[in-house]
C-alpha cells in the first residue's frame, strides 16, 4: 500500500443556495475540466457514537457492538467498544471521491489519454457504492452514460437528484470541438455522436445478493442497464473498502468478474470495439473495462492485515492493484492518505 502521512481537509466552501421552501446547503466543487460539480450532502446524518465500558464487560453482550479495541485511560485498561455506525456513510463526500474525479476529469479533458476515445464514442461508466456520486457526475459532465448503484434508498433519492442536477446532456460533440485542430473526423461519425441522447440510470445493488445469484444478468437491473449501454467501459470505486464492507469484499469481487464477462460478450458482436488507454500508455485487452479504486487508509478499522487480506482476495479473483503515480492526480496533495489504483484482469 502507498502510505502517506498527512491529511489534508478539503478546500472547496459549501454554497449556499436559498429555495422558495427552505435554504439547503450544497457542496460547490470545481474542476479543471468540466467546470462546476453542485452537489446536495448531509453531513449531519452520519454519526458515530461511541462507548467506553470497564474490562469485566460481559462478552455475550456485544452483538450490538462493532469490533473492540484495548486501551488505558488513567490508568485504568477499558475496551473501546465502537457500536455498529448509525447513520449513513453514503450521504457525505469522502475523499477518494475526490481523487477519482480529479483523476478522470483530467483524462478526459483537452490532452488527457482518454479524450480522443471519448471523441469517438460515448463510454459507458458504472459506479459501485455511488453515494452521492461525485465521480458520477464528473464523468456525466463530460457527456458520459451512467449507471450509478448504491442499496440504501435515502441515498439513492440524493444520488438521482445530484446527478439530474449536473447532467450536462448531449455535450459530446464538445468533445470533437477540444481535440486538435490536426486531427479530423468524419461528418457522418460527428453527427452520429451528436444525436445519440447521453443516458443517466441510477440503480438499487446490493453486491452479495447480486453476487449469490447465478441468474443476476437477467434478473438484476443494473445488469439490463448495462446491455443496453454496451457493457461498462469504466468502473468506478472510490472508498469501499473499509472496515464495515469486509463481509462484502467476495461478493464485490466476484461482480467485477460478472461485469466484465458481461461486457467480453456484447463485445463480441461488435467490430467497432474501441480499446481503453491504461495510466502508463498501455492498451486493456478487447473486453476488459477500466477500473479504478479510490482506497483511503483508515487505522481505526483496517489494519495492515485486513488490507492484506483484501489484495489477497483480489489477486485469488484474477485482478492486481496498480498503483497510479500521485503526480498525475490533480490536487491529490490535498489527500495524502487517498490512493488511486487501476484494477487490472490478469487471467
Amino acid at each position: 500500500i502507498y502510505s502517506r502521512s498527512r491529511s489534508y481537509l478539503e478546500s472547496s466552501e459549501p454554497a449556499t443556495i436559498t429555495s422558495r421552501s427552505a435554504t439547503e446547503k450544497y457542496k460547490r466543487i470545481k474542476f479543471d475540466g468540466c467546470g462546476t460539480i453542485l452537489l446536495r450532502e448531509l453531513p449531519d446524518a452520519f454519526v458515530e457514537p461511541k462507548k467506553y465500558l470497564p474490562i469485566n464487560y460481559e462478552e455475550g453482550n456485544k452483538s450490538s457492538f462493532g469490533r473492540l479495541s484495548n486501551e488505558r485511560s488513567g490508568g485504568l485498561e477499558r475496551r473501546h467498544i465502537r457500536r455498529a455506525q448509525k447513520g449513513r456513510t453514503g450521504v457525505t463526500l469522502w475523499s477518494a471521491a475526490y481523487v477519482v474525479s480529479n483523476y478522470i476529469d483530467a483524462q478526459w479533458s483537452s490532452g488527457g489519454s482518454w479524450n480522443d476515445g471519448c471523441a469517438l464514442k460515448r463510454w459507458t461508466v458504472l459506479e459501485l457504492g455511488s453515494g452521492l456520486g461525485l465521480p458520477s457526475c464528473c464523468a456525466s459532465k463530460h457527456g458520459m452514460n451512467i449507471v450509478a448503484t448504491d442499496t440504501d434508498e435515502e441515498v439513492l433519492k440524493l444520488l438521482e437528484e445530484n446527478l439530474i442536477r449536473n447532467q450536462v446532456g448531449n455535450n459530446l460533440r464538445d468533445s470533437i470541438s477540444r481535440q486538435s485542430n490536426s486531427q479530423r473526423y468524419e461528418d457522418s461519425k460527428e453527427d452520429q455522436i451528436r444525436d445519440e441522447k447521453q443516458k443517466i440510470i441510477v440503480r438499487s445493488l446490493d453486491w452479495v445478493a447480486a453476487a449469490d445469484d447465478p441468474n443476476a444478468e437477467f434478473n438484476q437491473p443494473v445488469f439490463s442497464s448495462l446491455v443496453s449501454l454496451g457493457g461498462a467501459d469504466l468502473i468506478l470505486l472510490s472508498d469501499v473498502v473499509y472496515g464495515a464492507t469486509q463481509p462484502a469484499w467476495d461478493a464485490l469481487l466476484t461482480l467485477l468478474n460478472k461485469f466484465r464477462d458481461q461486457r467480453q460478450k456484447l463485445c463480441q458482436s461488435k467490430t467497432d470495439v474501441i480499446e481503453r488507454v491504461r495510466f502508463d500508455g498501455s492498451i486493456t485487452p478487447v473486453g476488459d473495462p477500466l477500473a479504478l479504486l479510490g482506497y483511503t487508509q483508515r487505522r481505526r478499522d483496517m489494519s495492515p492485515r485486513d488490507e492484506a487480506v483484501f489484495f489477497k482476495l483480489l489477486y485469488d479473483a484474477g485482478m492486481e492493484a496498480v498503483l497510479i503515480p500521485p503526480r498525475r492526480i490533480p490536487n491529490g496533495e490535498k489527500y495524502m492518505l487517498t490512493t488511486l489504483f487501476e484494477l487490472r484482469w490478469i487471467q
